[in-house]
């Protein structure tokens, strides 16, 4: 009698690209369609699409298969700085941390980017291709970059108020998290998070590590663990690489070899998810 064998869930990809400015993080995104990918990019920098758009039309990649949404912080206008300026100007600092936002958090772009996971809509293309926690596999979905929500989730917190305590940058850490979280544990589709670097103390290690730049001192060491690859992208000369093995970064490899000079791609990561899908297919085997 012959029954199916079911294969073990093969994870996708999930990647953290951490890098410097001009390191070719938003550059590096165009090998995701090389990869055959369909791409959706939600971007939180205000520089970060005309980069992606020029590469993949130097390149002649299929555009058709990149979709973008653009969601950039939102700053108050001059007239909430300068009101806010004149309180600043006229209060110690127990006062100022006692204000209370004065603008509307509801409508912060945090909201706007969960709304965009829950029914990605494509500013290129005027679709909606509905919530991205049930894409397929041929699909991968990328925050570029995590600056972006670092200020987004602060702006949901504490709104427009110059300063926050304690508690208050626990509860913005604590959203990052769990979005990230919920990102990197979507079933089938890949994940892709690019991230600036910053040198903070490890406090389980006590050694001071390259990092990704997150919200805190402790949020940022965690990363690594909701990731299958922490790569760096980093410039020498003329040339871009993606390392594996730099000193002092807590980087992570599973798909991509111990490497320091890497080129940087996302092809080789999906050639090797592929692999293992077509390693587990399903078969049936006699009983």
């Amino acid at each position: 009698m012959n029954a199916p064998h079911h294969a073990p869930l093969i994870q996708p990809p999930r990647v953290l690209l951490l890098g410097g400015p001009g390191s070719g993080k938003t550059y590096s995104l165009s090998t995701l369609l090389e990869a055959g990918l369909e791409v959706f990019v939600i971007i939180t920098e205000p520089v970060g699409l005309d980069t992606l758009i020029d590469v993949v039309t130097a390149k002649k990649l299929p555009i058709a298969k990149l979709h973008w949404h653009s969601i950039t912080p939102s700053r108050p206008g001059f007239d909430s700085l300068k009101d806010m300026a004149k309180k600043v100007a006229m209060m110690d600092y127990e006062a100022v941390s006692k204000l209370r936002p004065a603008s509307n958090r509801t409508h912060a772009q945090w909201i706007k980017v969960l709304e965009c996971l829950s029914n990605f809509t494509c500013q290129r293309d005027g679709k909606s291709y509905g919530p991205v926690d049930q894409f397929s596999s041929d699909r991968v979905v990328v925050v570029d970059s995590l600056s972006g929500l670092n200020v987004m989730a602060m702006d949901i917190t504490i709104g427009d108020k110059p300063t926050a305590h304690q508690g208050e940058w626990g509860i913005a850490m604590q959203q990052l998290e769990k979005l990230i979280l919920a990102l990197t544990s979507i079933p089938s589709c890949p994940f892709v998070l690019t991230a600036h670097t910053e040198r903070e103390v490890n406090e389980i290690t006590g050694v001071t590590q390259v990092m990704a730049s997150a919200l805190g001192r402790k949020l940022a060491p965690k990363l690594p663990r909701f990731f299958s690859e922490v790569v760096l992208a980093y410039r020498e000369g003329e040339q871009f690489w993606w390392s594996t093995t730099a000193t002092g970064v807590d980087l992570k490899n599973r798909a991509l070899p111990l490497n320091a000079k890497l080129q940087p791609s996302f092809v080789p990561i999906f050639e090797v998810y592929r692999k293992r899908l077509a390693a587990t297919a399903i078969s049936d085997y006699s009983i």
